[in-house]
């Protein structure tokens, strides 16, 4: 909750290590009514997924991406200056 009040989402990018860091986040952002359907058939994801909310800034398959990611994101927004 306290990086949600801090930071200014989706503007302020939060990347998350491995799934289950990602659930209260989901909570958070706009998907509490289907947090039972969590890593079920149709459900929300069990990782950030960009396609389920502006909120995810990148897709995850597994856990350790979140280095890579933020680095990635970091040298595209300089670029982009």
């Amino acid at each position: 909750m306290a990086l949600h009040y801090v930071f200014n989402t989706p503007n302020d990018r939060l990347i998350w290590d491995v799934g289950h860091q990602s659930y209260p986040h989901k909570i958070l952002t706009g998907r509490r009514n289907r947090i039972t359907t969590l890593r079920k058939k149709d459900g929300l994801s069990g990782f950030t997924k960009r396609s389920e909310s502006p909120f995810d800034p990148f897709g995850a398959g597994h856990s350790s991406t979140s280095i890579s990611a933020g680095f990635g994101m970091a040298i595209a927004r300089d670029l982009k200056i």
